[in-house]
C-alpha cells in the first residue's frame, strides 16, 4: 500500500515541450488519465504522442469528464517530456479545441 509508481522519476521537471496536433485516443481510467494525439512534423511525419494526467478524481475537480475529448480534437499540449526520449510526457497544459485552458503547471507537477 506503500508502493507508487513513481511519476516523478519518469519525466524531466527541468524542460517543458509544446506541442500541437490530432487527438487520437482519450483514455478516462485509473491510476491515470491519458490523452494520445497525433503531431505531425514540418517534413510531414506523424508522429503518436501520449500525455498522462493526474487521475479522474483530480481532473474531475478540474471540471473534465470522459468526453472532454474525442478522436479528431485539435489540441496544443504543453508538457514534462519523458526522460527516455519517447513521444511521452506529463500534461503540464492543455489548449483545448474550443480555446478554453487546462493550466497544470502551477501545481506540483506529476505525482
Amino acid at each position: 500500500m506503500f508502493a507508487h509508481h513513481g511519476s516523478r522519476i519518469s519525466y524531466d521537471l527541468t524542460q517543458m515541450v509544446t506541442l500541437t496536433g490530432t487527438v487520437t485516443e482519450f483514455q478516462w481510467q485509473n491510476p491515470h488519465v491519458y490523452i494520445k494525439f497525433d503531431v505531425k512534423d514540418k517534413e510531414g511525419k506523424v508522429t503518436n504522442w501520449g500525455a498522462e494526467t493526474y487521475s479522474p478524481v483530480v481532473m474531475t475537480r478540474d471540471g473534465w469528464g470522459r468526453k472532454t475529448l474525442k478522436n479528431g480534437d485539435k489540441v496544443t499540449v504543453t508538457l514534462w517530456p519523458s526522460k527516455i526520449g519517447t513521444p511521452l510526457g506529463f500534461l503540464a497544459k492543455l489548449v483545448h479545441p474550443d480555446g478554453h485552458v487546462t493550466d497544470l503547471s502551477n501545481g506540483a507537477g506529476p505525482e
